[in-house]
């Protein structure tokens, strides 16, 4: 039983070991072949030319044919002092101002009577939508309706009360010149003073006859025709008539002025019980209900959705007759005459933050080339989205002209801060090629050198050059990336 397991060990030691001497053969040839190689290459102590090939060097210079120069067209600029205002472009999209996109909810339940627009319709502010047929509006209108005219019923029995009071100040003052009752039944026959006349009236013609009385026993006594005793109750008479009607007065005066201010309360509590009504009423239109009361019976429970402001239509969620519940949307109602920008900072635009409330912003849409837009900054987010790592911009921006559309891409332009005075180039001059950025400077009109240079602050037009270049030097503008491909093409050729 044991042969069988010493055999096959046997076999794998045996193929292991030519594997061995077949790889150790093959070494050696390799290797005197590389021995043979080298005696034969020329010194190799100096670098070579071709080690380089395809790398271009720190510096290098080049000639180009003057066809190729001319067909370039190859423009330049010195390199000069300047201050560069240092912009950080991020990415954004415009969306629309919240305040002005809005869906138009119905506030009650009923049905649509009419519908007036549709989408893509441009309307104007309180320009009617639809109208809607509903009974809570028709109890609402009848509730201000109602206060209405109790609140009416009220103001006319102030003036009713006002009149009486004005017109028996004047019947005081006649009275208190002891006018004939004829004539004051001429003055006031005709004259409103309520169920004071019978009183006043009456006390006055007492007093008037007692002072008669008296006027005319006071002749006879003295003549002894008439008893002294007589006089004196007749003179008795008189004071306990003054005294009634002085008391009438006093019990008018202060009876129309309790009324007065019973029917002031009564008025108040009427003008907040209207206007409660009216509140209810104009919270469930969304306006002031100005034709509440020119309406008939069969349209009073009729509402009409108007447009809170101007724009335009962007949707329709319903027809002619459907029955709509309170709080569907109606209407989806944009504004797009100003847009808002939405941006965010990250971490490697920090400097951003610098920016304020109110500051302008350049706006650039890929959409709409040649064209630049300013913004408003309206506000930057404080709180960090941990998703993105970045702070919210928000800025407002005009759109009168209509070129704008919610969620275009946009570029937005944030101007940090403003530099020293630098050395600087274009930005169309500084090339990149595997992390290192060059320009090329012009010896001749056929013959330029590649510059290596450390970049700083940059914008749109300048890019600052801490290290590489002085001012003055003419560095190629117009045609730098050609220059890269011819340095990198020659350099592949060798």
């Amino acid at each position: 039983m044991s042969n069988p397991k010493v055999k096959p060990a046997s076999r794998v030691s045996s193929i292991v070991s030519k594997a061995m001497t077949g790889l150790f053969l093959a070494a050696v040839v390799v290797g005197g072949w590389f021995a043979v190689r080298s005696l034969n290459s020329p010194d190799t102590s100096e670098p070579s030319a071709e080690s380089d090939a395809g790398t271009p060097s720190v510096e290098s210079e080049f000639t180009l044919p003057a066809k190729k120069v001319a067909k370039a067209r190859f423009t330049t600029a010195n390199s000069n002092i300047r201050k560069i205002e240092d912009i950080r472009t991020v990415s954004g999209r415009l969306t629309y101002d919240q305040a002005r996109h809005i869906e138009v909810k119905t506030p009650v339940s009923g049905v649509l009577v009419d519908v007036m627009v549709k989408p893509g319709d441009i309307v104007t502010e309180r320009q009617l939508l639809a109208i809607i047929d509903s009974p809570e509006i028709g109890k609402a209108r009848a509730a201000v309706l109602s206060e209405q005219s109790k609140q009416k019923v009220i103001l006319k029995h102030i003036q009713r009360l006002e009149e009486v009071t004005n017109n028996l100040r004047s019947l005081f003052v006649m009275l208190d010149k002891n006018a004939a009752l004829d004539e004051v039944e001429k003055q006031f026959s005709d004259k409103s003073l309520g169920s004071y006349r019978q009183e006043i009236i009456a006390a006055y013609s007492q007093r008037f006859l007692s002072n008669q009385l008296v006027t005319a026993a006071r002749p006879l006594v003295e003549t002894g025709s008439l008893p002294l005793r007589t006089l004196r109750e007749r003179e008795n008479d008189r004071h306990v008539a003054d005294a009634e009607f002085r008391s009438a007065r006093e019990t008018t005066a202060y009876d129309i002025g309790v009324r007065m201010q019973q029917l002031e309360a009564d008025r108040n509590n009427a003008d907040r019980q209207v206007m409660i009504a009216q509140n209810h009423l104009k919270t469930l239109l969304g306006f002031e209900d100005d034709e509440g009361m020119e309406m008939t019976t069969e349209s009073l429970s009729r509402m009409e959705v108007r447009a809170p402001f101007a724009g335009t239509v962007e949707a329709r969620f319903f027809a002619r007759r459907e029955r709509v519940e309170q709080s569907d949307s109606m209407f989806v109602l944009a504004n797009t005459d100003s847009l808002y920008v939405s941006a965010d900072i990250r971490e490697n635009e920090w400097a951003a933050m610098a920016i304020k409330p109110g500051q302008d912003v350049t706006v650039v849409a890929p959409a709409i080339p040649g064209r630049s837009f300013t913004a408003k900054v309206h506000y930057i987010g404080r709180e960090v989205a941990v998703e993105s790592n970045s702070l919210p911009l928000v800025a407002t921006i005009s759109n009168e002209d209509g070129l704008l559309r919610p969620g275009m891409f946009v570029r937005v332009s944030l101007p940090v801060a403003q530099s020293d005075d630098v050395v600087a180039v274009r930005t169309e001059s500084v090339m990149q090629h595997e992390n290192e950025k060059f320009v090329f400077v012009s010896l001749d009109d056929q013959t330029f050198r590649r510059v290596d240079v450390q970049t700083g602050v940059n914008n749109e037009e300048w890019v600052e050059i801490k290290e590489g270049l002085q001012a003055g030097e003419p560095v190629v503008a117009g045609g730098a990336f050609l220059l890269k491909s011819e340095l990198l093409l020659a350099g592949e050729e060798e």
